[in-house]
């Protein structure tokens, strides 16, 4: 009898237990058709998924676009993450994040995929490159990139969450620098982020009223 439960626990085990991901897809992370592959090999949610409907998309649109550079000392002193390093870095970031996902769970579905997924973006955006060191004038940028899905409740979560997370950072560096200038004028960028963090949806008018002319 014990013989035999020791048996079926070690059967239960094996099927509740994640399953190694046998595809070459995780070669293929840092690069958009990632997203192509895991929706062909190992969940297909169709054009309406995560994969192919926002996680591929927005890549694509991310690889073709240009960031503005510093303009000034001042302005590099102030937002020293590059667009591009950041950019890239959140794209292997996310992709990890949806590689762990499919290697610990034993019945991926869709729904919980996109819900994975859209949760792991503040965390990848905030990594570092941080979207918080990011000037204005490319946060502007990508506001415009992502604009058709801005007023969705998956956006509007992780704005705040972002925004957030920005606030805290901000005070890090304010704390850590020791020149007055430079701490008000985090000081002032901090603010925007706190109005963010409080209404995600004014990052809409913010985005408005900074947009190049």
């Amino acid at each position: 009898m014990l013989r035999w439960l020791t048996v079926s626990s070690l059967a239960l085990l094996a099927i509740q237990a994640p399953s190694a991901v046998a595809d070459d897809c995780a070669s293929l992370i840092g690069t958009c058709e990632y997203y192509s592959c895991i929706d062909q090999e190992r969940l297909s949610c169709g054009t309406e998924g995560y994969a192919l409907g926002y996680g591929k998309v927005y890549c694509e649109k991310f690889t073709e676009m240009s960031f503005a550079p510093s303009r000034t000392p001042l302005e590099a002193e102030l937002f020293p993450a590059s667009g591009s390093a950041w950019r890239d870095g959140v794209r292997s970031c996310l992709q990890q994040e949806l590689e762990s996902y499919f290697v610990n769970t034993a019945s991926p579905h869709c729904s919980e995929l996109r819900t994975f997924a859209f949760d792991s973006h503040p965390r990848c955006y905030t990594a570092g490159p941080s979207f918080c060191e990011l000037s204005p004038e490319n946060v502007v940028r990508i506001g415009l990139t992502i604009q058709a899905d801005l007023l969705t409740g998956e956006s509007q979560r992780q704005i705040r969450d972002t925004a957030s997370i920005c606030v805290d950072q901000l005070q890090d560096r304010i704390d850590k620098e020791s020149a007055p200038w430079i701490r008000w004028k985090l000081a002032e960028y901090q603010r925007i982020w706190q109005l963010v963090a409080r209404d995600p949806l004014g990052i809409g008018r913010w985005l408005e009223q900074v947009r190049p002319r």
